[in-house]
C-alpha cells in the first residue's frame, strides 16, 4: 500500500538537521510577527536551548520527499494551575508551531490539511507524556499571538479553548485542551 501523496512524516529534530533548514520559512510580513519568530525560533539558538534545557521535543514534518513542510515542539512546563492562581503543575505545553509559507492552507483537503497533521500529533504525543500525570494535571497548553485568527481557529477546532483569565504580559492568548479520558 502505498502512501497518501501529503501525509507528513514526523523526523524527531537534531542540531544536525538546521543545516536542512537554510532557506526555511513561516513568513516575515510585518502584519505576521508570529511568523518570523517562529521561523527564528527553529533556525536559530532557542530552539536547541529549548531541546537541552528544558527537556523539549522538536520534530520536523515532511514529506516523502524529504521536503520539510514544518516543525512542531512539546515539552513539560510548570505552571500554576488552573490559572491564574492555582499551585504549581507540570502541564504538557506546545513552544513553538511552524509551518512553512508555502504550505499554509495546503493541501485542500482539509483531512490531510498539514496544520491538522501536525496538531494532531503533538495532541498524540502529549496524550503520552501526561499519560501517568493525575487527572487534574492531563492539559495540553499553548500560547497564541491574538492576531494570528487562522491558528486560533484551528485551536479550536482541535478542542482548544481560550482561557480568559491567562492573559499574558506580552499580550498573547493562553489556549488549553484536556487530555483525560
Amino acid at each position: 500500500m502505498t502512501a497518501h501523496p501529503h501525509q507528513l512524516y514526523a523526523i524527531p529534530f537534531t542540531e544536525a538537521d538546521q543545516a536542512r533548514l537554510v532557506g526555511f520559512s513561516c513568513g516575515d510580513e510585518p502584519d505576521r510577527p508570529w511568523a518570523r519568530a517562529a521561523t527564528e525560533w527553529i533556525l536559530g539558538s532557542d530552539v536547541l536551548d529549548s531541546v537541552t534545557r528544558r527537556g523539549t521535543t522538536v520534530w520536523l514534518f515532511e514529506l516523502a520527499d524529504r521536503q520539510v513542510v514544518g516543525f512542531a515542539s512539546l515539552g513539560k512546563a510548570r505552571w500554576k494551575w488552573p490559572l491564574p492562581d492555582g499551585t504549581y503543575t507540570n502541564l504538557a505545553y506546545i513552544p513553538m508551531v511552524g509551518l512553512a509559507k508555502p504550505f499554509h492552507g495546503q493541501p485542500p483537503d482539509q483531512d490531510w490539511r498539514y496544520a491538522n497533521q501536525i496538531i494532531g500529533h503533538l495532541i498524540d504525543q502529549a496524550r503520552q507524556l501526561a499519560a501517568d500525570w493525575p487527572d487534574d494535571a492531563k492539559w495540553l497548553v499553548l500560547v497564541v499571538h491574538p492576531e494570528n485568527q487562522p491558528a486560533i481557529r484551528l485551536y479550536q477546532r482541535w478542542g482548544f479553548e481560550l482561557i480568559p483569565t491567562a492573559g499574558r504580559k506580552d499580550g498573547q492568548h493562553v489556549m488549553k485542551v484536556w487530555l483525560g479520558d
